[in-house]
């Protein structure tokens, strides 16, 4: 995915939460927030009545760019909530700090400013611990065939115009064409398991967004993608 392709899609999908993304979708969105988040800055600090962009900026991007942080957290087979990681630790961070604080001095005076130094030290270490363990998840590799939030992305569907894949027992979203009682397969397309051909019956699944669809369904209800 191009960097246009990664904005356009950002933005397309703005409060979508949902599906997966590819490692190329999220970087280039983070680098072009990062960039034009940096230009709008230096001007704020040579044009200070200009300082309304970078803020009008930063509220039209939070929205996607925490969608897409979710969706490429999903594309690894992790949870979106995950975006919460360094915040939590944080706070967990200064409530250690705050306590091992308390226990530095037994000087009134002297434990409240350990207290305070301790608590933000923890808070810190803790933010930036989160911010790694975050960092890392994000720079994985796309988790092979569908999994729990949809097709992969890197995978498409020939003969459908998107990302097909079937539903089989136990899994919503297995890469295993029906069998007959677990066995062979009941069809045989000529193609790998995760390239085949759904039968009319089974659910589609959006291309853009993975949200599942109706047999029937002519486009996407989330993001209007036509299907």
């Amino acid at each position: 995915m191009s960097l246009t392709e990664s904005i356009s899609t950002c933005f397309r999908k703005y409060i979508v939460f949902t599906g997966r993304a590819q490692r190329s979708e999220y970087w280039w969105f983070f680098l072009f927030t990062f960039v034009i988040s940096v230009v709008l800055g230096i001007i704020a600090t040579f044009a200070p009545v200009l300082q309304f962009l970078e803020w009008a900026f930063s509220l039209a991007v939070l929205l996607p760019s925490l969608a897409v942080t979710a969706r490429r957290l999903h594309d690894t087979n992790r949870t979106g909530w995950l975006i919460l990681l360094p915040i939590g630790l944080g706070l967990a961070g200064i409530i250690a700090g705050a306590v091992a604080g308390a226990f530095i001095t037994d000087d009134d005076e002297w434990r409240e400013l350990g207290i305070i130094f301790v608590s933000i030290a923890g808070g810190l270490l803790g933010l930036v611990v989160g911010y790694l363990v975050l960092l890392y998840f994000l720079i994985q590799p796309s988790n092979p065939g569908p999994n729990h939030y949809g097709p992969n992305p890197l995978q498409p569907q020939t003969g459908m115009g998107g990302y097909g894949y079937f539903q089989a027992p136990g899994h919503p979203y297995s890469p295993t064409p029906p069998t007959g009682s677990y066995g062979e397969s009941t069809y045989d397309t000529g193609l790998p398991d995760s390239l085949s051909e759904p039968e009319p019956g089974d659910r589609q699944f959006c291309s853009q967004c993975g949200t599942q669809l109706q047999p029937t369904a002519r486009f996407c209800t989330v993001c209007g993608s036509a299907v």
